[in-house]
């Protein structure tokens, strides 16, 4: 009798396992496939869109902001003005340059650079910019998400810092590291893949050292922002600038 009930319980205890077994099987195919879904969802390209941010020197810095929305204090102004008191606080200059609200033409490419002793002919905001330029030592680009990426306004400002990137100037710019703020509605940072690669371009291109990256996802409606924890971690940017 003893001998039939330790087979029963032998059996009993291999259809526990063989169930332990299934179902963990079947909970790790689930989480194989979700995890397969988040990665499809998060990023459909092989850029890197991450947030990061790098330690500095501790040297004083002319740190050069370039916003990129014509909305006065909404979600990426805000941004760039949490960078702006960190970096003040920092004990570091800080110069902030609104393409949205001094809108300039794009780039003609009519090749008349540098031929008035200027970088550019076309006289319009890109007066007010240049000299900014020139005396800056780092840059931060901080823009609102347009169509997966950078707005128009911002666009244009980097497009007339051609006159740099020619082989005959006689002067160049001085900066030599940069960062990218960002925010925008689309929940995925997926969406931020576009910026992602033309800022990185932009850094092989000048020779600028890549010092922080910041996406913010979810946020549209004027004040989204306001309160939000990335405000936090943009100020802290700043100081680190």
């Amino acid at each position: 009798m003893s001998d039939i009930k330790n087979a029963a319980n032998n059996v009993g205890k291999s259809v526990v396992r063989r169930r332990s077994l299934f179902f963990g099987a079947g909970a790790a195919a689930l989480a194989a496939v979700g995890y397969s879904l988040y990665r499809r969802i998060a990023s459909t390209s092989s850029i890197q869109v991450e947030n990061f941010m790098t330690s500095g020197t501790g040297q004083k810095k002319r740190i050069l902001i370039v916003t990129g929305s014509a909305r006065v204090h909404g979600n990426s102004d805000l941004l760039a003005e949490a960078f702006a008191k960190g970096a003040r606080e920092a004990g570091h200059d800080v110069d902030i340059f609104s393409s949205g609200r001094e809108p300039m033409s794009a780039c003609l490419h009519c090749e008349g650079c540098w031929s008035t002793g200027k970088p550019c002919v076309v006289e319009d905001s890109f007066e007010h910019f240049w000299p900014l330029l020139e005396k800056a030592n780092m840059i931060v680009f901080c823009s609102p998400l347009y169509w997966y990426n950078f707005s128009g306004h911002i666009k244009c400002a980097m497009d007339r810092l051609y006159p740099y990137s020619k082989k005959e100037k006689p002067r160049d710019l001085l900066i030599k590291e940069a960062m990218l703020l960002m925010c925008g509605e689309s929940l995925f940072p997926r969406s931020f893949a576009g910026s992602a690669e033309s800022y990185r371009q932009t850094l092989g291109l000048k020779g600028w050292k890549d010092r922080g990256r910041l996406f913010v996802t979810g946020v549209h409606e004027f004040g989204d922002m306001k309160d939000h924890k990335a405000l936090a971690i943009a100020e802290q940017m700043g100081r680190n600038a």
